[in-house]
């Protein structure tokens, strides 16, 4: 069910003045909304992990690179964009604690 469907019940069930059946549907909305935040968070911390997980592979992708060729051109680059995705681990490292394992 939606909100919507929750808040239409909820309409009907003060139109027919049924005082239980409203207290039941508002602790139901609570229950819906609580289960829809819970649901968002999760998401969002999948999310991050996922560009953790990204942001590892693009580090091992630059690694690879300069072991094969240091003496490059590119090298320097290479080196600054790693430095760039490790501040950004570091800030997705902290924002996972935060949301997930709760550590600050």
């Amino acid at each position: 069910m939606s909100i919507d469907d929750f808040l239409d019940l909820l309409n009907y069930a003060k139109s027919i003045n049924d005082g239980q059946w409203q207290a039941d549907i508002v602790e139901s909305l609570k229950n819906f909304n609580a289960a829809s935040e819970a649901q968002a968070r999760e998401e969002h911390v999948h999310e991050l992990w996922s560009r953790f997980d990204h942001i590892n592979l693009q580090l091992l992708e630059l690694f690879d690179k300069l072991r094969e060729d240091e003496a490059s051109g590119d090298s320097y680059r290479w080196k600054e964009q790693i430095w760039e995705l490790k501040l950004e681990r570091i800030t997705l490292a902290k924002q996972i604690q935060e949301r997930y394992i709760k550590i600050r």
